[in-house]
């Protein structure tokens, strides 16, 4: 066992790629052995309401088999993310779904055999069910993507196919086979563990389970024709802006006033106001959606009987732009000026839809295609869809459990059975104790980060960079130095002010 560690230790020092094979082998090794015939235990870490359409059909067809045992643990305390995890505890409550706190339950004595994990990034959870961790102590991890892997810079590929989570899964269950390659070629784990099957938010995205709008919105809506204008927040990758400019939604509620016949439902990201008010006053946009009387704002955590009900799309980047191709309606997508590179699954699709960079395009739109209800591009963009996404069989959900039982059932027990108890043990403590080493060494170096870039000359330094990506942002150098420094000083006031409390 000592020889053992210490090669482990001078793996480590060599080269930082080996704790994927660490992993692995750690996995291997303390994983439990499925018996066939035995219950599947299943553990899904739930998060977030929002992202419950890509896992319903996955819990409902685990709970209809009796040889799965389905525990939902709610994590509802998020290290980075605040606003998307408030109502999770509440919607599965609403939605009668037997529930245990993470901090209730003992994720070693409940031992499962699989771990569903919801979001890919781990500073969305506490250190201990961070996706390495998890999967060197042995458990099975399981990840389906809550949305669609839409970008392609190189922010978002390491977000897609190279975080914590989707390195250290034991199965993957992508959107569409296309996206396989990618994971293939930038995995550092060969992507082997990937699968498709459509995406399980597909299965229940029909009028069979959502027949008709929310009976709000179809009193308020008064017979007229409805459009969804679906928005995501405001965001910045490397200081470019990748979705479209607020402008171009301020004119588009604005112009409503002119068009009394149709109906608008406003479908804003989780995010979307607490971002807003970064750039623009949240207050000019609430304010044009409450006064106007053909503008309802919808902001459900369950969004699919809007969805799948509605006459015509607008929506910019996010999941529901792929989501609302199911509907084979009218979709413009809005664009920035200089586009955002995409997958090119996603780009097809994309690229099927009508398009809009600027206000013109989108009067247009309203002009020659809602107005007049005429689609010219419905039969290529049905043809595309389809040839992207599978066949909507609504077995997705099906399909990835028995995919799961199937994993299970074919792997090699041998190697299981004849572990030493007393090494699997020992082994055990180590990595625990490795990880927890790691994690007081992340914590050091967040630490000391976080102290550089409190800094004023970090700050400054972070201006100027910011500022010469583009020709006129020299201009701007003045006023944003000047902002830091202002911002600097107040922040200085303040922790004097709180040292002196």
């Amino acid at each position: 066992m000592e020889k053992l560690i210490r090669k482990i230790n001078e793996s480590i020092k060599k080269n930082a790629n080996t704790e994927f094979l660490l992993i692995n082998l750690a996995n291997r090794t303390l994983k439990r052995p499925y018996i066939e015939g035995e219950k599947i235990d299943i553990v899904f870490i739930f998060q977030s309401a929002s992202f419950w359409p890509s896992w319903e059909s996955v819990w409902d067809a685990c709970n209809a088999d009796d040889s799965f045992n389905p525990i939902m643990l709610l994590c509802d305390e998020s290290i980075k993310e605040k606003t998307q995890f408030r109502t999770a505890r509440k919607f599965l409550e609403e939605k009668n779904i037997p529930f245990e706190h993470v901090n209730d339950a003992n994720i070693e004595t409940i031992n499962p055999h699989i771990i569903v994990l919801h979001t890919p990034y781990d500073g969305h959870r506490p250190r201990y069910l961070y996706g390495k961790r998890l999967s060197a102590l042995g458990y099975r991890i399981v990840y389906i993507p809550y949305g669609i892997e839409i970008s392609d810079i190189q922010k978002a590929r390491e977000d897609h196919f190279t975080c914590g989570v989707t390195t250290a899964s034991w199965r993957i269950y992508t959107f569409s086979k296309d996206i396989i390659p990618y994971y293939k070629m930038f995995s550092p784990t060969g992507g082997e563990m990937v699968r498709s099957f459509g995406h399980p938010k597909f299965d229940y995205l029909n009028k069979k389970k959502f027949p008709s709008l929310p009976t709000e919105i179809i009193k308020k809506a008064k017979g007229r024709k409805v459009l969804l204008l679906k928005v995501h927040f405001p965001k910045k990758v490397n200081g470019k802006m990748i979705t479209p400019p607020i402008g171009l939604y301020e004119f588009f509620l604005n112009s409503l006033t002119m068009y009394k016949n149709l109906f608008c439902i406003f479908m804003p990201h989780p995010k979307f106001y607490e971002e807003l008010a970064k750039f623009r006053d949240v207050k000019k946009i609430k304010g044009m959606i409450d006064n106007a009387e053909n503008i309802i704002e919808y902001t459900g955590d369950d969004y699919r009987q809007v969805l799948v009900n509605c006459d015509y799309y607008i929506v910019d980047r996010s999941a529901l732009m792929i989501e609302a191709g199911i509907t084979n309606k009218p979709i413009l997508y809005i664009k920035t000026a200089l586009p955002e590179a995409m997958t090119a699954p996603v780009q097809k699709i994309v690229d099927s839809y009508y398009q809009a960079v600027t206000r013109k395009d989108i009067k247009k739109f309203i002009d020659d295609v809602v107005i007049p209800d005429n689609d010219p591009l419905k039969d290529r963009r049905r043809s595309i869809f389809e040839s992207v996404i599978p066949p909507m069989s609504g077995k997705s959900g099906y399909n990835i459990k028995e995919d799961i039982k199937d994993s299970l059932s074919t792997e090699s027990l041998k190697e299981n059975n004849q572990q030493n108890t007393l090494l699997t043990s020992e082994l055990k403590e180590y990595i625990t104790e490795l990880y927890q080493m790691k994690e007081s060494q992340d914590a050091i170096i967040t630490i000391h980060k976080q102290k550089v870039m409190n800094h004023l000359t970090y700050r400054v330094g972070k201006v100027m960079m910011e500022c010469t990506r583009t020709p006129f942002g020299f201009f701007k150098i003045p006023f944003r130095i000047r902002k830091a420094h202002k911002e600097f000083n107040q922040e200085q006031k303040m922790t004097k002010l709180q040292k002196r409390i």
